[in-house]
């Protein structure tokens, strides 16, 4: 015979409780009602114990964004007492600054009983504010200047709209886990385009990457800017990465000999031989790299037609600009000759060279 639950007189079935008293006895979760959400104005990060908890906005409308500030509550809030439990909102009623929510548990509170259902009715409480990171963008606080140059140059606006491209893509990556993850200003002047960043730590990622990628020189200097409240100096760090000469397509001497740049980045440069007509790569470490010379801009290479081919004769080609009709070797080409196609050469002292196949270079600058 079972002995009757000591509660009400059922049938027991653990610890001398009926499945009704177990569960009433021993809840799936905990949480206490009303709840409040301090939330920031502008970025809807949401304040939790230690800090604010950021929260990647993208496309979400104003109701996305409180649903989401909602979960992060809680989280932080809601107590499980079992595994296995699973969690489900109704939304009940919205004022402006006040949601009432039913959160629904789904588990089992003894491996004995079977699962069931506990619905706890929350009040949620919305406030607004300003988070330490919006505060401090606000206030135009920076700590490392990024300074872009060029050397015998200007900054090209597609290299700018690159570097600030790059700069915005690395800040929103680390924007969850640094908290001055932020660009307070952006300065584009006469000498290039200077970066004003929240973190230091940030400026530093981002000059390590314009320095291997363009094979830049740097230079990083230090300013005291103060003391904070425990008398502890403070610095401020000016990064300058001075971007070379030379970019992408344009035209070198190495080892006096007449080279394409077809390709930077990770510290390598590589480039094409316009004489030997191959490619090859090379780096500051390269003893070679103290022969480099500008050449030309890649703005100086002509385009030309192929007009006339014929076997083991010379290819007449014709300037697209001036209509001139001049003939080169077959050997100065790499790949197949077609009448019609389209192809690229640089003059130099009176010599022209056939370039490489210039569609994936041209596609690249297009990017």
């Amino acid at each position: 015979m079972t002995a009757p639950c000591y509660l009400c007189g059922k049938d027991a079935i653990v610890e001398g409780l009926c499945n009704t008293c177990y569960d009433e006895q021993h809840p799936l979760m905990e949480v206490s009602t009303p709840l409040a959400v301090l939330a920031c104005k502008k970025c809807g990060s949401v304040k939790v114990p230690g800090g604010w908890k950021k929260i990647a906005i993208g496309e979400m409308n104003a109701e996305e964004l409180a649903d989401a500030q909602m979960d992060i509550i809680l989280e932080q809030e809601i107590k499980l007492f079992h595994k296995g439990i699973t969690l489900s909102l109704e939304e009940v009623k919205k004022l402006d600054r006040v949601t009432h929510i039913i959160v629904t548990a789904t588990g089992q509170s003894h491996e004995s009983i079977p699962p069931h259902d506990e619905e706890h009715p929350v009040e949620i409480r919305f406030s607004y504010g300003t988070c330490d990171t919006c505060g401090m963008m606000s206030g135009g606080y920076y700590e490392a200047i990024l300074q872009m140059r060029a050397d015998g140059r200007e900054i090209s606006d597609d290299e700018k709209k690159e570097l600030t491209k790059r700069v915005t893509e690395t800040t929103v990556a680390r924007y969850k886990s640094d908290d001055k993850a932020f660009v307070t200003m952006i300065d584009d002047n006469k000498f290039g385009i200077d970066y004003y960043i929240g973190s230091e730590h940030l400026g530093k990622e981002l000059a390590d990457d314009f320095e291997s990628q363009y094979i830049a020189e740097r230079k990083e200097n230090y300013k005291l800017v103060g003391e904070d409240k425990t008398g502890k100096k403070k610095y401020r760090i000016t990064i300058l990465i001075r971007l070379p000469r030379f970019s992408i397509g344009d035209f070198l001497l190495v080892s006096e000999q007449p080279c394409q740049v077809l390709a930077m980045g990770r510290g390598n440069l590589t480039c094409y031989n316009l004489i030997r007509r191959d490619r090859f790569t090379i780096n500051p470490k390269n003893p070679k790299w103290r022969t480099i010379q500008f050449l030309a801009p890649i703005a100086d290479r002509r385009e030309f037609m192929v007009v006339t081919h014929v076997f083991g004769q010379p290819v007449q080609i014709m300037d697209s600009v001036n209509f001139d009709v001049s003939e080169v070797e077959e050997s100065a080409f790499d790949s197949e000759i077609t009448s019609g196609a389209t192809i690229h050469g640089l003059l130099v002292e009176d010599y022209l060279y056939i370039l490489p196949d210039q569609t994936e270079l041209d596609d690249t600058q297009k990017r």
